[in-house]
């Protein structure tokens, strides 16, 4: 590996896809990862989608995308926790997680480490921290965004709070590691000495509180649910186009009349559509002659015109959509891994973390199950 942490050595004893991601990201900008795993596996490698050879063979493409440019070894956490001592005394960053269960098993003590090895960056990532009264408690995405905080402004106030898509709160903490990760190391080389982060997914979520907690703090004021009838051009909310959705953001430099010429629709320059209370208070119709207007328009082909024309517009794309994409392509979000299987390369997305002279690379599939062994001598390997 080459980059700018190639001289950086991370041990991951995690599971799931917080602390692998974690790694990931690090071992993205070069840095040399060992991913630890006991007799069973990650159970990540076991969820679906899969990519399927032509002989049957399967691996999970989730289980790749968070744990390509990794080294492996399987070790047995109750028989073999002296080889992963061993490897700790080798290594930069420990990466623990993704629940307090992960420590546990391999008889793993913060501080014990720190007091060892004094240079020693120990990441913990579990959902609700290692110490307090919440430490014990099991957790799912779901439990975690609504006890932070965030789903008490999501959604409409008529309606369910909205939890965010897919399984937010385990990226955005695999992010957070990584950085902290980071900030460890350049602490401990600039003579600081070893770190122990104790990283609670909970308290990752609540951060994204930005404007509501000052808002509180500052004003006295309750976040709350957005209302029911909604300003369709200040909300950001989709609009049906074609066979996808646009968003149209106005502002004083931008207002509704502005989108007469695209849409062709000169109700646009009503006087009840200046104010916000006016278009709240026919927002209705106002969705109305966005909906007519825009019944044959390409979402992307809007969005472009728009563009070019200085609006403020955005369109969801399709995951197909995304995959085409010509910005995206540009923007080389895609790369393709070496072959696996049978041969051919998988096409996956998101080199995260990127360096305009040392850019992040995907350079080695992501280990198979005991690819680097699970005796002392294999470990010592590995370690070396």
């Amino acid at each position: 590996m080459t980059g700018p942490l190639h001289d950086v050595r991370v041990l991951e004893v995690g599971r799931g896809r917080a602390i692998p991601l974690a790694a990931r990201v690090l071992a993205d900008l070069g840095a040399q990862v060992v991913k630890v795993e006991s007799p069973e596996g990650d159970p990540t490698r076991a969820q679906a989608p899969f990519y399927v050879s032509d002989s049957g063979d399967e691996r999970s493409a989730l289980f790749e995308y968070l744990n390509w440019n990794k080294s492996g070894v399987v070790l047995d956490p109750g028989t073999q926790r002296s080889d992963l001592r061993r490897l700790v005394a080798d290594s930069d960053v420990l990466l623990v997680g993704d629940d307090l269960d992960q420590l546990d098993r391999w008889g793993i003590d913060p501080e014990a480490l720190l007091d060892e090895f004094g240079d020693l960056v120990v990441v913990t990532l579990t959902p609700f921290g290692t110490t307090g009264p919440h430490a014990r408690w099991s957790a799912t995405d779901l439990t975690l965004q609504a006890g932070s905080g965030l789903m008490s402004f999501s959604g409409t106030a008529d309606r369910e709070p909205l939890k965010r898509g897919l399984l937010q709160s385990t990226y955005e903490t695999g992010l957070t590691a990584a950085y902290v990760a980071q900030a460890g190391v350049l602490a401990a080389r600039s003579g600081a000495g070893g770190t122990f982060a104790d990283i609670s997914m909970s308290e990752c979520m609540t951060s994204e509180m930005v404007l509501t907690v000052p808002e509180y703090t500052f004003l006295g004021a309750l976040s709350a649910r957005r209302p029911p009838v909604l300003d369709p051009l200040t909300s950001g909310a989709p609009l049906p186009a074609g066979d996808g959705y646009v968003t149209v953001q106005i502002n004083p430099q931008i207002p509704p009349s502005a989108f007469i010429e695209m849409t062709g629709d000169e109700r646009l320059a009503d006087p009840r559509f200046v104010t916000p209370e006016g278009r709240a208070l026919n927002a209705g119709e106002l969705r109305e002659i966005f909906h007519t207007a825009l019944a044959e328009s390409s979402p992307r082909e809007f969005f472009v015109e728009a563009s070019h024309r200085g609006l403020l517009t955005g369109f969801v794309q399709t995951a197909e959509q995304l995959l085409t994409c010509e910005h995206l392509a540009s923007r080389q979000v895609y790369v393709e891994m070496p072959g696996l299987l049978d041969g051919r390369p998988w096409r996956m997305p998101a080199l995260l973390p990127g360096l305009w002279r040392e850019p992040g690379s995907a350079v080695r599939p992501a280990p198979a199950l005991g690819e680097r062994g699970t005796s002392p001598r294999d470990v010592a390997a590995v370690s070396a």
